[in-house]
C-alpha cells in the first residue's frame, strides 16, 4: 500500500459544538468518501476550537500539510474547503502549490472537488475567497450583535469572572451562591493592602480551588481583581489594527462606556463596588514600575538561563527565573505550595558555563550529544523540511510495526494456517515491505540541511566567542546542547556547591532516525 492508495483526513471546527459541522460528522462523511473511493484513511488531523480565517497556530493543519507535501500519503481529504482554510486564494493557493509538487491531490467532500482534475483549481480559488469573505462578513454581524448587547447592558459571551453567574432569563451578572464568599474573601484582602502572592497561598492552604479547577497564583488574582465585570461593569476588550487591516485583541479589558453617554455600563451584580474597584486599582498600580509618566511592560528576559532553569525540589518541577541576584522558584513566588528552590544566580551562571565549555570541548566523534546539537541547529536553518521527514519517518515506523505485528500473527500467533491464508498473509507482508521501501527512498530523497558544528566543539574558539556574546545569544548556544538545568533546594546560610546541587540534563536527538 503506497502513496496513492492512503490518504489523510483533515478536520478543524472554530466553535466544537454539534451540528452539521461538527468534528464527528466530518468525519463520518471524510471516511465515507475515502471507503467509496478504495483509500484507506492513515490518520486523522484535527484542529478543535480553532479559527481557519484567524492568525491563529493550527498544529493539526501543519501536521496535515507536511504529510501531504512529504509524500507520507498521496491524498489530503477534508468535508469542505472553508474546513482547510478561511483566509482566501493567499494561503490555498500555496497549499496546492506544495501538493502540486509533492505529486498529491486535495479533496473537498461536500464540494465535490479534486485537484487531480485540471479544472478543479479555478473552482478551488473561487471557494477560497469566498470563504474569507464570509469569515469577513461574520466578523461584522457579530460586532453589530456585540453592540446592540452592550446597548441593553446585557453579557456577550465568555465566562464570567469568579463568583459570579449569568442569569439566563436577564443575561445580566447575578452571585454563585458557592464562591461569592470567596470571590468577596479575595476582595477584602486587596482592599487592606494584602500582596497578591499572599492571597494565592492564602486561598491554597484552605484548599479553595481557582475557576480551572487548580492552584491560585499572582497572576490569576490580579487578573480578577482588574476585572471592569468583577464590579458589575460591562467589560469590553483592547483591539489594536494589525498591518494587514484586520484587528486583534491585546489582551486588555477596560469598563465599556455608552457612546453616546461615555458612562460605564452596568451588567449586574458585582462583587465589589466601583468605587472598591478604583482602590484596588491604585494600589495595585501604586506596586508597578513607573518610567517617564508611562507603565512600562516587563522587560525582556537578560538572564543567561532564562527559559532553561528549573526548580529540582520533587513535585515542582516549574521555571525559576532571576529575580534580584538569585534564581527563584516562580511556583513559590506565585504562591503555590512549594518549599521555593533558589540559588545566587552568579555562581549558578559561572558553574553552567563552565560545564558547558568542558562538555563541548571533550566530545568525541559518535557522541549522541553531538548529534543533538547539530539536529537542533538543522531544525532552526529549515523547520519544513523536518516536518516533512519527521513525518515520513513516523509513517515508516508505523508501518514497520505492523509488519511486525503481522509476522508475529504468522510464526508466533499461527494465525495464518493453510495454503490461502499463507497467500493471504504474503500478500500483505510484500505489500507492507513495499510501501516502506518506497517511504524509505521518498525519505532519502528529501534535502537534510548541513551546518557545521566544530566552532562550537573548538574550545579556544568557542570562548573567543563566547566573551563577545549578548546573554541571548549565549541561551540560543546553549539551548543546542542543554534540555533543561535543575536546582534543588539549599540550606538557609550554607554557600552554594554548585556540583550537589545543580543539574545539568544534556541534551540528546529527539528523533535519531529523523536525520538519517
Amino acid at each position: 500500500m503506497h502513496q496513492e492508495a492512503i490518504c489523510d483526513l483533515y478536520l478543524r471546527s472554530s466553535l466544537d459544538r454539534d451540528g452539521k459541522t461538527a468534528i464527528e460528522r466530518q468525519e463520518a462523511d471524510c471516511r465515507a468518501w475515502a471507503e467509496r473511493n478504495g483509500l484507506t484513511v492513515r490518520k486523522v488531523h484535527v484542529d478543535r476550537g480553532r479559527s481557519g480565517y484567524k492568525a491563529v497556530e493550527r498544529s493539526g493543519f501543519d501536521a496535515a500539510l507536511a504529510a501531504a507535501t512529504s509524500g507520507a500519503v498521496g491524498t489530503l481529504v477534508v468535508w469542505k474547503l472553508d474546513r482547510l482554510s478561511r483566509k482566501g486564494v493567499g494561503q490555498v493557493g500555496k497549499v496546492l502549490d506544495d501538493m502540486e509538487k509533492a505529486g498529491s491531490r486535495l479533496v473537498s467532500v461536500v464540494d465535490d472537488l479534486d485537484t487531480s482534475h485540471d479544472s478543479t483549481r479555478k473552482v478551488v480559488v473561487m471557494l477560497a475567497e469566498l470563504a474569507r469573505s464570509e469569515s469577513e462578513n461574520l466578523g461584522t454581524r457579530v460586532g453589530h450583535a456585540k453592540r446592540y448587547l452592550r446597548s441593553k447592558g446585557q453579557w456577550i459571551g465568555g465566562q464570567p469572572p469568579y463568583g459570579l453567574l449569568i442569569d439566563r432569563q436577564t443575561k445580566k451578572l447575578v452571585h454563585d451562591p458557592e464562591h461569592a464568599v470567596y470571590a468577596r474573601l479575595i476582595a477584602d484582602e486587596a482592599l487592606a493592602g494584602n500582596a497578591l502572592v499572599t492571597i494565592a497561598r492564602l486561598l491554597n492552604e484552605h484548599a479553595i480551588l481557582s475557576p480551572r479547577g487548580g492552584q491560585w497564583n499572582a497572576a490569576s488574582i490580579l487578573q480578577l481583581l482588574r476585572s471592569p465585570a468583577f464590579a458589575g461593569l460591562m467589560p469590553e476588550t483592547e483591539t489594536v489594527e494589525t498591518g494587514d487591516g484586520g484587528r486583534k485583541y491585546t489582551g486588555r479589558v477596560f469598563p465599556y462606556r455608552d457612546p453616546e453617554t461615555l458612562e460605564a455600563v452596568g451588567i449586574g451584580e458585582g462583587i465589589i463596588t466601583v468605587g472598591e474597584r478604583e482602590q484596588i486599582i491604585r494600589t495595585l498600580e501604586s506596586r508597578t514600575f513607573l518610567h517617564a509618566g508611562k507603565r512600562r511592560p516587563k522587560p525582556e528576559a537578560t538572564a543567561l538561563l532564562t527559559g532553561l532553569i528549573f526548580c529540582g525540589v520533587p513535585g515542582c518541577g516549574r521555571r525559576m527565573h532571576r529575580v534580584g541576584c538569585s534564581y527563584q522558584c516562580m511556583a513559590r513566588r506565585a504562591g503555590n505550595q512549594c518549599i521555593g528552590a533558589s540559588a545566587l544566580a552568579a555562581p549558578v551562571d559561572q558553574y553552567v558555563t563552565e560545564q558547558f565549555h568542558t562538555e563541548l570541548s571533550e566530545l568525541e566523534a559518535g557522541d549522541p550529544l553531538i548529534d543533538a546539537i547539530s539536529d537542533r541547529w538543522m531544525r532552526r536553518v529549515d523547520p519544513q523540511t523536518f516536518a516533512k521527514r519527521e513525518a515520513l519517518t513516523t509513517e515508516i515506523q508505523e508501518e514497520e510495526a505492523r509488519l511486525a505485528d503481522l509476522e508475529d500473527a504468522r510464526y508466533v500467533r499461527g494465525e495464518f494456517s493453510g495454503a490461502v491464508a499463507v497467500e493471504r498473509y504474503d500478500r500483505l507482508a510484500e505489500r507492507l515491505r513495499g510501501r516502506i521501501n518506497r517511504l524509505c527512498v521518498d525519505l532519502r530523497r528529501l534535502p537534510m540541511p548541513s551546518v557545521d558544528v566544530s566552532p562550537m566543539l573548538d574550545g579556544p574558539t568557542l570562548l573567543k566567542e563566547w566573551a563577545g556574546l549578548t546573554n541571548e545569544n549565549r541561551r540560543e548556544r546553549l539551548s543546542l546542547a542543554v534540555d533543561r538545568i535543575e536546582v534543588s533546594k539549599g540550606v538557609r546560610g550554607q554557600r552554594i556547591i554548585p556540583e550537589k546541587r545543580i543539574r545539568i540534563h544534556w541534551a540528546r536527538p529527539a528523533n535519531p532516525d529523523a536525520t538519517t
